[in-house]
């Protein structure tokens, strides 16, 4: 009898779970659609810093670094293989203005040959003024005579025409001359120092690429970078250079000035000359850099760079709520600084985001 009472109360008991074990799977919540980027939840021990977002002022700045020569330097060379020297009139230490005679090679061939033709030059220019002498007679004489001279005025000009064209030809063949005349002979190319001449005697003969006299020019100062950003610094343009001895007005100038090549150099450089205009100069080797401002923006938001990362083309925060969960919120980004980003749209001023 006990048992059966037990059975009763059994039963109704197991029922009772079932439903309510079924009821409760009807209370559970409705499963979310997944989020576009993970949600990240802190655990127990976690740690991490926080960036407010602020106000200020932003600039993409460009630095580039230079450095200081004193000097213009230009090393002077023939070019001419194996002849021999005429003569070096400069040593160390003298002083030359632009365009001194500095040195030049055997000329003994060369210079015989033009004075030569320099004196057929001057036979051909006399005979052919006794010729245009000749011409305005038998010219006169016909005009006189009806048409009828002694001498004819045809054979008068073919003289002309003759000396005329032998003048032409001898010039051209002196210009020649002398090209090939000065081609061994160097010339100061500035005024300055001779910084270093070649010692010679009667066997010595010329090299193609060696250097025979240094010239300097000590009154010319230049900052020198080799950069990519070469394009940022416009020929006559005025740069301030900063140096840890203080600032340095200059302009920009073409590199051949200063006996640098103005060509592309290898991975897309070029060589920049700033000259200095001010008076004081530095003293011994000295770097120097130009800092240039390519865009800037005043009192926009501003966020750490570090505080922002990106996955593809778009720009994102990590954002704490007020139940501590962590989300990955979407922001338009403006200038990057290198330190810090702008913040276009996003987040509001006094709001903080995750770093780290």
């Amino acid at each position: 009898m006990a048992g059966d009472t037990l059975k009763k109360w059994l039963i109704p008991l197991t029922a009772l779970g079932l439903s309510a074990l079924l009821g409760g799977c009807f209370l559970l919540p409705k499963e979310a659609d997944a989020p576009a980027l993970p949600l990240v939840t802190p655990f127990a021990g976690a740690e991490y810093s926080t960036a407010a977002v602020t106000r200020g002022d932003i600039a993409l700045e460009v630095k580039v670094s230079f450095t200081y020569s004193p000097t213009r330097r230009e090393d002077l060379r023939f070019g001419v293989p194996d002849r021999p020297y005429g003569a070096v009139y400069v040593s160390a230490g003298d002083e030359v203005r632009a365009g001194d005679l500095l040195a030049e090679l055997d000329t003994t061939a060369e210079a015989s040959a033009a004075e030569a033709t320099e004196a057929e030059l001057e036979r051909l220019r006399i005979h052919l003024e006794a010729a245009r002498r000749g011409l305005e007679i038998a010219l006169e004489e016909e005009a006189l005579l009806g048409g009828y001279s002694t001498v004819s005025s045809d054979a008068r000009r073919s003289d002309v025409d003759y000396y005329t064209s032998a003048i032409a030809i001898r010039e051209k063949q002196l210009a020649e001359q002398t090209e090939a005349l000065e081609s061994l002979r160097l010339y100061a190319p500035m005024d300055g120092t001779v910084t270093y001449a070649k010692a010679i005697n009667e066997s010595s003969r010329s090299g193609r690429s060696e250097t025979v006299v240094t010239v300097t020019d000590s009154s010319s100062a230049v900052f020198v970078a080799r950069t990519a950003d070469w394009a940022l610094f416009p020929e006559g343009e005025s740069f301030l250079v900063e140096t840890q001895d203080g600032e340095y007005l200059c302009v920009a100038r073409d590199p051949a000035l200063f006996g640098l090549s103005a060509e592309l150099l290898s991975g897309d450089q070029k060589n920049v000359c700033l000259e200095l205009l001010d008076e004081e100069v530095p003293e011994g080797s000295v770097r120097g850099e130009v800092r240039l401002t390519l865009d800037r923006r005043e009192d926009v938001l501003l966020l750490p760079e570090r505080a922002v990362f990106t996955v593809g083309d778009r720009s994102y925060v990590y954002h704490e709520d007020a139940t501590g969960l962590k989300s990955a919120l979407e922001v338009k980004c403006g200038l990057r600084s290198g330190s810090y980003v702008e913040i276009v749209s996003g987040l509001e001023e006094g709001e903080y985001v995750i770093v780290g």
